[in-house]
């Protein structure tokens, strides 16, 4: 047995125990055995004791008595229990009895030995112990080292998830999540590289990211103290700091200089590079308004700084977008968008000839005029419903009268090939001959010469549609286009017409399209006569029509009378 024992010691040599017995001579017989077999017994004389014992110390296995003053087993058992479910524990009794077995069982005891013990069934419930406790310690062994094994996986996917691979720098998700907890007066720096696309059409992606490369590189050289760089893909760099203004202007002036001054090599071509640059201060939404600011830079050209302000062109376009937006929706739902009608006087018979359809939103509260949500009606794809209403309720105004009648058309509406269709159900709903009807599309469909739209164009006038430009002049004026297009009417745009009895350019402009229409056999028409003055130059201009306030405005109504 002594073999045995010994053989047991090296299972069971590091086992912490901790032994509660109150008889004295128990303790001492059974103590005997236990120094032989493990690292270190502290010993109880009761439960109470043991209780004290077990707060203080941690312990593999705990063997206790039941029968004891102050507390028994069975209650020290429980109370171990519940602040250690998985501790070992084995209940010493001189008692077989049916009760204690069954509370034992509840408490979820370990193991049960009867006094006197003998020593072949402690050896044997040790042993058991010893296993279990053995196969635990290797579970916790391996446990941490997966634990270990998975933080270490953990921490390099979170940093491949935060890292740009290409340049080693953090990457736009990090960029995000360091913006959701910054300062208020945290800068952001937003680098774009001008024209780097042309880079990889002509030199290949590779040449883009060794270009890509260096300029990461030649950034985080000139980072300022505090400030972090991140690379956001593409062609785009961010830096957040917190210096002053002045200083943060002075680093990016010096900064952008930089960048213009170095030199790349790809396929030994010696490239340099210019950035536009925005800048956008604060703690909320920066990320959105220093886009805001490069979208302005880049609509003022390249190599340009500009800091975000609530006065940026594209700011107030949104705050429009956001504050149009229901009312144009609310309109096309409600119906309540109408045609008013402005006539346009033939000067030849100094009578009005024709009207000009255009389009108003009339509520209860307001009077919306076109330059009020024109624009925003295209920038969410909204002119197409406007421009059908338009044309169902001017059709309607003008199927009991013979008077020729315009509607303008956008190249939005041509690029949605819905007009064909929609004319030719309308012509007949109403009876009208296409005829009657002038199409006034912008000037800006001649210039771009979208190939769809000239078509839809092309097709509208074989079906007897007239077809006018409007506002030509305003823009970048295609005589060439125009000519091609065999246009019936040019509207010559009235910011020139307006000032043709005090400025002498906008007076050669006007002649010089009035003279361009005549030379391909266009009739014309000069929009915002406001004065007697204008008029009389329009008529000795030999213009055939005028429209504008000094004749009538625009009114729901037909104006017949001059």
């Amino acid at each position: 047995m002594i073999t045995e024992v010994k053989l047991l010691s090296e299972q069971t040599k590091d086992i912490r125990v901790l032994y509660v017995e109150d008889e004295a001579v128990v303790r001492e017989q059974t103590m005997m055995i236990f120094d032989i077999l493990f690292k270190s017994v502290d010993v109880a004389v009761d439960g109470e004791d043991g209780w004290q014992k077990y707060q203080k110390s941690s312990y593999d296995i705990v063997f206790t008595d039941i029968n004891m003053p102050r507390m028994d087993g069975l209650e020290l058992s429980r109370l171990i229990k519940e602040e250690n479910p998985m501790q070992k524990i084995v209940i010493i009794s001189a008692y077989n009895a049916t009760d204690y077995l069954l509370k034992a069982i509840e408490i979820d005891i370990d193991g049960f030995l009867l006094k006197p013990i003998k020593m072949d069934k402690m050896m044997l419930s040790i042993k058991k112990l010893a296993d279990s406790i053995s196969a635990g310690k290797i579970m916790k062994h391996y446990r941490k080292k997966l634990e270990e094994e998975v933080n270490r996986k953990t921490k390099i996917i979170e940093k491949q998830v935060v890292t740009d691979k290409l340049t080693g720098l953090q990457n736009r998700f990090a960029l995000n999540k360091t913006l959701e907890s910054i300062e208020e007066n945290t800068a952001l720096v937003l680098f774009n590289i001008d024209n780097f696309d042309s880079i990889n059409v002509v030199y290949g992606y590779e040449c883009g990211d060794k270009s890509i490369v260096f300029l990461s590189r030649l950034l985080a050289k000139n980072m300022l103290k505090h400030s972090r760089l991140f690379y956001l893909g593409n062609d785009e760099f961010a830096i957040t700091c917190k210096q002053s203004e002045n200083e943060l202007m002075t680093y990016v002036k010096n900064l952008q200089e930089t960048v213009a001054e170095s030199v790349v090599k790809l396929n030994d071509n010696d490239i340099q590079f210019t950035v536009t640059i925005a800048i956008a201060r604060g703690s909320k939404q920066l990320l959105k308004h220093a886009y805001i600011a490069l979208k302005e830079a880049k609509h003022q050209g390249k190599n340009i700084i500009k800091t975000y302000s609530k006065d940026l062109l594209i700011e107030k376009l949104q705050a429009q977008i956001q504050k149009y937006s229901p009312i144009i929706r609310d309109a096309i739902d409600k119906n309540y968008v109408v045609p008013y009608f402005q006539g346009i006087v033939d000067n030849r018979t100094k009578k009005i000839q024709k009207y000009e359809c255009l389009a108003r939103i009339v509520n209860t509260n307001k009077i919306y005029s076109p330059s009020e949500f024109i624009n925003i009606a295209q920038i969410l794809g909204l002119l197409p419903d406007i421009t059908k209403i338009m044309i169902d309720k001017s059709f309607q105004v003008f199927e009991n009268n013979e008077h020729t009648f315009s509607i303008n058309v956008t190249e939005i509406d041509l690029n949605t090939n819905y007009l064909e269709a929609y004319f030719k159900e309308k012509l007949l709903q109403y009876n009208i001959k296409p005829s009657r009807v002038i199409l006034e599309v912008l000037e800006g469909i001649s210039v771009t010469g979208a190939k769809n739209s000239l078509e839809q164009l092309t097709k509208l006038k074989d079906m007897g549609f007239i077809i006018a430009i409007d506002d030509f002049g305003a823009e970048n004026s295609n005589f060439e286009r125009v000519h091609s297009m065999n246009v019936d009417f040019i509207k010559i745009d009235g910011s020139f017409v307006k000032n043709i009895a005090t400025n002498t350019k906008s007076y050669a402009i006007v002649k010089t399209i009035t003279d361009f229409a005549k030379s391909i056999g266009a009739e014309v028409i000069a929009e915002y006569v406001h004065s007697k003055e204008v008029q009389d130059i329009v008529q000795k201009l030999d213009i055939e029509y005028s429209q504008g306030y000094y004749f009538c405005e625009p009114k729901q109504e037909l104006c017949d009378e001059i």
